[in-house]
């Protein structure tokens, strides 16, 4: 069961009691204005939302990108979270779908405080039980010249394979096609560590 929730996500990050948990740590507004945009998935009765935001007092900005699961009266699960990474300066998209097979997380993400620095995508296979990484993953631009600039993950009708799709700026290694737009497609994602099919749209 797969749907996305702005309301849901706001109320994560306004308070994680005010649905039922317990309190997330103190955060500055920006926590609460980065979770009000973050993408969301219900799942087995618990809700888990990706979200990214400035570690407080850091110059230039530094983004950590978490996955928040919080429970909602049916969840087995209780609340928790886990940070998949950071970006620096940029703020990373991100989004989140999942399945009785996990979930799958992806973002956006700059790794340097250089403006020369690639933009890259990265995929995470979480456990959403123990909230534990099992398998990450990350496409880029050809010799970094260029930028993976959006991305949505999704699960395809199989219920195994993970595509996410986005624009971009210059090649990605091994696409077929060209243009800005792509599709990455991971067979049996939740199973394997196959490298994904990579397509190129105008």
């Amino acid at each position: 069961m797969r749907f996305f929730s702005r309301a849901v996500s706001l109320c994560t990050a306004v308070l994680v009691s005010a649905c039922g948990g317990e309190g997330l740590p103190e955060q500055d507004d920006a926590l609460v204005q980065q979770e009000a945009a973050a993408s969301s998935v219900a799942m087995d009765g618990c809700i888990y939302s990706i979200s990214a935001y400035p570690q407080p007092g850091v110059t230039p900005p530094v983004y950590d990108i978490r996955l928040f699961r919080q429970p909602i009266p049916t969840c087995v699960h209780g609340p928790g979270s886990v940070t998949l990474g950071t970006s620096v300066v940029y703020e990373p998209t991100r989004s989140v779908a999942g399945n009785a097979l996990g979930l799958a997380a992806s973002y956006t993400r700059r790794g340097s405080v250089s403006g020369s620095a690639p933009i890259t995508l990265h995929l995470h296979h979480v456990d959403p039980a123990t909230l534990t990484v099992v398998r990450t993953t990350s496409l880029g631009v050809y010799l970094g010249a260029g930028n993976i600039v959006s991305e949505n993950v999704a699960i395809a009708g199989d219920g195994t394979t993970v595509t996410v799709s986005g624009t971009k700026t210059g090649v990605i290694w091994g696409e077929s096609g060209s243009g800005s737009r792509y599709t990455a497609s991971y067979p049996h994602f939740f199973t394997s560590t196959t490298s994904p099919t990579v397509m190129a749209f105008p």
